[in-house]
């Protein structure tokens, strides 16, 4: 089991991890409830996320057996906010999805507002998407790619943060040092969205 920078042509194992394990995630299902849409837009979506990720090398996955088990995508302080130019990548790499999840983006980005609208402005790293298999969940992968990040935040003396709208996390990122700073719906039918925060260990 190693934890390890994914290199650009492994994009696409990155995103076949995530993708069951965001399959039934809250905030899956209010933007894509109908599965044959989901199967369209989802991968697209978290393949933005992975892209990005990979410009500052800094998409993280985790090796059993020779296969991608799961992978995390982080931005590290000097990549947040987010540009406009790699904002337009991102799109544009939603873009053919978009037949299948036109309704889903406008959603997504009233959501996306009001997130950043809360994001903290201060240095720190941001986990932008986790996800293991779901046939390797229970093995603690997905520890194992948080504290691989972890420990280079503390190393830099900053922050970390991340957003969850399943509940049943919090506990999880508890353990590693985050707490609760917000509880909140980006829109009026969203899911409720936990925004975390951890301080770095001196």
């Amino acid at each position: 089991m190693v934890v390890r920078s994914l290199k650009r042509i492994e994009r696409g194992r990155a995103v076949d991890a995530m993708v069951g394990a965001f399959w039934d995630y809250p905030e899956t299902i209010h933007l894509l409830p109908e599965e044959r849409k989901r199967r369209h837009v989802l991968p697209r979506y978290l393949d933005s996320d992975c892209g990005d990720a990979l410009l500052h090398n800094s998409l993280l996955g985790i090796d059993v057996d020779g296969e991608i088990a799961g992978a995390a995508a982080w931005l590290p302080p000097e990549a947040y906010p987010i540009p406009l130019a790699r904002q337009l990548a991102q799109i544009a790499t939603l873009a053919p999805a978009l037949p299948w999840g036109i309704g889903a983006a406008r959603e997504a980005r009233r959501g996306q507002t009001a997130n950043r609208a809360r994001h903290p402005q201060e240095p720190h790293y941001f986990l932008r998407a986790i996800g293991v298999r779901p046939e390797f969940q229970g093995r603690r992968l997905g520890a194992a790619l948080i504290e691989h990040q972890l420990r280079h935040a503390d190393d830099r003396g900053v922050g970390c943060y991340l957003t969850t709208a399943k509940e049943a996390n919090v506990a999880f990122y508890a353990r590693f040092g985050f707490h609760t700073t917000d509880t909140y719906s980006p829109t009026p039918t969203w899911p409720t969205v936990w925004a975390m925060w951890r301080d770095p260990s001196s």
